[in-house]
């Protein structure tokens, strides 16, 4: 069982003092004798004061259940055996008494509860009326025997909904989780392939520094400037070596590569090799390409290249369009198709939706998924070039 709430106790225990206190009314309406005659004074304030300590009781059936079945039980016997009958007004705190054991027993114990109080009743109703029959007894058996299913019953609902309320937490937390290092892996993978990219041109300005200074005379001014450029340049490779050697914490190969990265000028080729893996691709340039920074462009590629990775996993047969948008403010790129939702592209276990929405935030640009208007799922990402050269 989950842990209560205050507020929630506090609000239990004024229900049962409210259900104690509409009770006792009803109760001591029908007192009368075995007989029918009405009750002598002794014996009517001594059926008064049990039947009404007994209702009342009822307030701490939540804490103490057993305790409080036991002392319904024990005022109906004594109403039976020592003050001529009356046990009957008690069959409403007798049914709730129950039920609440049951609520908080096993069925094995909740069983055995209930049958005992069932036979002292129906031993005390035979004792009290020699005139008791078969319908005293199936009566009794049938509110002591139906309060106790509900009850057994209320309490395995309570229990498998709070299994369940348990298992979604559960989940929440382990998607969660899940995302949170999809996040981290793809700025790995984000960061070891810029790192490639700055590890390349640094090496180029390296080996461009040490040709110009062999190039210079021995006595030149600015051999010493080209030294220090090419001292630097090495030194910074060295640091950023050991920098992805950090990254690459578990894997295996962890020598970087200095190859230069793919770009928007290798698009065509992306789209060749995915349309002979069998996927129908139309591809559209719109405005006036310009050059654009190493990580904007290796970015703008991987992000088409994970958007078609998705549709050829999730989409199932589709035709696939893709647009590069040049505009003056921003690269856009669309990815549409017309599959059947791409609804697994989403799952926490997926990091192609992840790594777009990285690499986009990475340059301060903007991506929208979704199923597409018309059916399929589009991607639209947005590089803004405010900041590039024009």
């Amino acid at each position: 069982m989950s842990p209560s709430h205050p507020r929630t106790d506090r609000h239990q225990a004024t229900r049962d003092v409210l259900l104690a206190g509409f009770l006792s009314p009803l109760v001591l309406a029908g007192l009368r004798s075995e007989s029918g005659a009405p009750l002598r004074s002794a014996s009517l304030v001594a059926a008064v004061v049990l039947i009404l300590l007994a209702t009342w009781s009822l307030a701490l059936r939540r804490h103490h259940p057993v305790a409080v079945l036991s002392a319904v039980v024990a005022a109906a016997l004594v109403l039976d055996l020592a003050l001529g009958g009356n046990s009957g007004a008690l069959v409403p705190q007798i049914a709730v008494a129950v039920y609440t054991m049951a609520l908080g027993a096993s069925w094995r114990r909740a069983s055995v509860i209930a049958a005992a109080a069932a036979l002292s009743l129906i031993v005390s109703a035979a004792v009290a009326r020699r005139d008791a029959g078969v319908a005293t007894v199936v009566s009794l058996a049938a509110v002591i025997g139906g309060a106790t299913a509900v009850g057994l019953y209320v309490a395995t609902r309570r229990a498998y909904i709070d299994a369940l309320q348990q298992r979604n937490l559960h989940l929440e937390r382990e998607r969660a989780l899940l995302s949170q290092q999809a996040v981290a892996e793809e700025r790995v993978r984000i960061a070891r392939e810029l790192h490639d990219v700055v590890a390349h041109h640094v090496s180029l300005l390296v080996v461009q520094a040490g040709g110009v200074r062999v190039a210079l005379g021995p006595d030149h001014p600015a051999r010493p400037v080209l030294e220090s450029m090419a001292a630097t340049g090495r030194q910074a490779l060295d640091e950023m070596r050991r920098m992805l050697g950090l990254l690459r914490i578990g894997e295996t190969g962890s020598s970087p590569g200095l190859a230069p990265q793919p770009g928007l000028s290798d698009i065509e080729t992306l789209v060749a090799q995915t349309r002979a893996a069998g996927l129908p691709i139309e591809l559209s340039v719109e405005g006036d390409p310009r050059p654009l920074p190493v990580g904007v462009d290796l970015s703008a590629y991987r992000i088409v290249q994970e958007a078609l990775t998705n549709v050829i996993k999730h989409a199932g047969p589709a035709r696939v369009r893709v647009a590069l948008r040049h505009g003056e403010h921003a690269l856009e790129i669309e990815v549409l198709d017309n599959g059947r939702g791409n609804v697994g592209a989403a799952r926490p276990a997926g990091h192609g939706l992840v790594g777009m929405r990285e690499r986009v935030a990475l340059f301060g640009g903007e991506l929208v998924t979704g199923p597409a208007p018309r059916g399929g799922f589009s991607v639209l990402a947005s590089l803004p070039l405010d900041s590039l050269p024009r």
